[in-house]
């Protein structure tokens, strides 16, 4: 937001430079918003002429150091430094004075920044926001879902609460039952794998096929990876503890998925060339199982197969599902989350693997019994 202040508004109602550089009160507004906006980035006499582009020739540079002092009541050599030790008292001053509370770190050159040690305003919040923020705040730790983002937004959302809000913050997280826990855990470390994901995100945004270089589950990951050239981004999804990425491959005519903490750091190369996104569809592959009676019974069938569709059978025999799953590696993986409660009926390739697992599970334990 900050680097396009001034000019996303729109024609109709965005001020002339010439006016704004003219009219003190219009220039003391837009110079306190972008501080609020900008926040909690700091900023230089270059950054804020090129946001507010009146202060932009050097005969106008003093006028945003009277408007500085204008803002906040104090001559600019007299702003405290952002690390000044008694930063929290003069914030409090400045808040009771109805005046901003501008901080200023003395440079060499124009290098000179200015922001601001507190908001502008606060919002209050409830004690189910408050959970609700603690909640977001302890399940996107490193390695979930871009932990780092949602973390510096609910940074950037603290800022704004009220000393209550905080207050309201800190007792949710001295609570020993948690009111929410989000199952966002991931099962392996994707922290070294953050850039990764955000390359293979900007790939699926800006239509560009991509290659990279992967190493097989069935592989050590010592093994010398395999190069996947020119391949076409289709999903990236974050599915129980994992990041897995969907692309269509043309030698093969299908789509792929790969788990993203088995491809190589920083081996994703995007291409110049772009793909239509609306050229590709994964119906997936259509599935139909049987449910026992007592999860029929309470009605957990949860909809997780596309076109999903559910008949229940009479005499209280179960139930019976059909849709489609994004392969038959899913399905497989969903049924096992049933446990016996569930049989795969179709495809016979799907009831071949769920017999193969069974068998295979049940070998383990019987080696333990002997």
């Amino acid at each position: 937001m900050e680097e396009k202040f001034f000019g996303t508004q729109s024609a109709s109602h965005k001020p002339s430079v010439e006016k704004a550089a003219k009219d003190k009160p219009l220039r003391t507004m837009l110079l306190a918003a972008l501080f609020q906006v900008s926040w909690p980035k700091r900023l230089n006499r270059e950054e804020i002429s090129r946001q507010l582009p009146f202060y932009g020739k050097s005969t106008r540079q003093r006028a945003l150091d009277r408007d500085i002092e204008t803002l906040t009541g104090v001559q600019l050599n007299e702003l405290p430094a952002p690390e000044a030790e008694d930063l929290q008292e003069w914030c409090a001053r400045q808040q009771s004075l109805h005046r901003l509370a501008i901080t200023y770190e003395r440079r060499k050159g124009e290098n000179s920044t200015f922001g601001l040690a507190q908001s502008l305003f606060s919002i209050d919040i409830n004690e189910d926001e408050a959970r609700a923020f603690v909640a977001l705040e302890e399940s996107f730790t490193p390695g979930t879902p871009y932990a780092e983002a949602v973390q510096h937004l609910l940074k950037r959302w603290a800022w704004l609460f009220t000393e209550k809000g905080h207050q309201l913050v800190q007792q949710k997280r001295k609570r020993r039952a948690r009111p929410l826990l989000l199952p966002l855990s991931p099962v392996a470390d994707y922290s070294q794998h953050g850039d990764t994901i955000l390359a293979l995100d900007r790939a699926l945004e800006l239509h560009t096929y991509i290659s990279f270089a992967y190493t097989p589950l069935a592989l050590s990951w010592d093994a010398e990876p395999i190069w996947h050239e020119h391949v076409e981004p289709y999903e990236l999804e974050y599915r129980e503890g994992h990041w897995y990425f969907t692309a269509y491959l043309f030698d093969l005519n299908t789509f792929v998925d790969y788990r993203v903490d088995r491809i190589r750091p920083s081996s994703v190369v995007p291409s110049k060339d772009l793909f239509s996104p609306e050229n590709r569809r994964r119906r997936g592959v259509k599935i139909r199982y049987w449910v026992s009676p007592m999860l029929a019974r309470h009605g957990s069938l949860s909809a997780r197969l596309h076109e999903q569709k559910v008949e229940m059978l009479e005499n209280d025999q179960g139930a019976r599902v059909e849709g489609y799953a994004k392969s038959v590696w899913w399905a497989r993986r969903l049924l096992l989350g049933y446990g016996e409660q569930v049989k795969a009926l179709e495809p016979e390739e799907l009831v071949r693997m769920m017999r193969e697992t069974v068998k295979g599970m049940s070998g383990l334990y019987e080696e333990e019994g002997k």
